[in-house]
């Protein structure tokens, strides 16, 4: 079995698993916050992914969200098991599953699988994205009063980006996952989506997804995000990510 059947079947497998308990959810624990919980289905879907790989390539590395899990290799997967978990808790359905895989800290593949509405994303180097099957491709040309827009959760930024913006697009809306707000990027459900700071495991998977099917990616400075360390991001149609970049820039001062 090749990495990226191996990555789809786990996403799948591991997909399925928590959705038995989505809504009922008992042993919640904080992490450093009460707003950054994790769950048992969290660490178990977490170690079920990280052993289903190792059995067919037990060299390769890992980087996943809970316990730190971090053992470098040029060969490096990166993981989160359910993202969106204060979603999965409360029995919302904007949850899923990120696995995505890079070579030399390059890019290869990654899948987002939401097992509520099985949406399966997979985006593939120099070979395009797609939701179930379905090719993704953001080819439309639009302006930013005709878009629509995601954001994350964050402090001291959210509110103030949602006062900027709300006169100057159609909608903006907090679905509380960043894998697939990205994901919706792809496929053109939103125009942007925007993140003040994100964890490598949060966006890997729809890094690629996002970048293969032709959208912009740049942090707050207008630079290419630093994928292995917290960065922010804009996630957008090309068409518009130069005026979402500048609104930030202004309401963030000189970055």
């Amino acid at each position: 079995m090749n990495k990226l059947d191996l990555a789809i079947n786990i996403a799948k497998s591991a997909g399925y698993y928590i959705l038995q308990y989505w809504g009922n959810v008992d042993n919640v624990y904080e992490k450093e916050n009460f707003q950054d919980l994790v769950t048992d289905y969290d660490k178990n879907a977490q170690n079920m992914i990280v052993s289903k790989i190792k059995k067919f390539f037990p060299e390769d590395g890992f980087i996943a969200e809970e316990g730190n899990l971090y053992e470098k290799s040029k060969n490096l997967w990166i993981i989160d098991p359910i993202d969106g978990t204060i979603n999965y808790i409360h029995g919302l359905p904007n949850f899923g599953v990120s696995i995505a895989y890079f070579e030399n800290e390059k890019p290869i593949f990654g899948v987002v699988f939401n097992p509520f509405t099985e949406e399966l994303f997979v985006g593939i180097k120099d070979e395009g994205s797609f939701l179930n099957h379905s090719r993704l491709k953001i080819t439309k040309n639009i302006t930013l009063k005709e878009s629509i827009g995601s954001t994350g959760f964050h402090k001291n930024f959210t509110g103030k980006f949602i006062s900027n913006v709300e006169n100057k697009v159609q909608r903006i809306r907090i679905i509380g996952s960043a894998a697939l707000s990205a994901c919706y990027v792809a496929a053109n459900k939103f125009d942007f989506f925007v993140a003040k700071r994100a964890n490598s495991w949060d966006i890997a998977a729809a890094y690629i997804i996002v970048k293969e099917a032709g959208g912009k990616i740049i942090n707050f400075n207008g630079n290419t995000p630093k994928l292995f360390s917290k960065d922010s991001y804009i996630f957008s149609n090309p068409s518009i990510s130069d005026e979402i970049l500048e609104l930030i820039k202004k309401q963030e001062g000189d970055l």
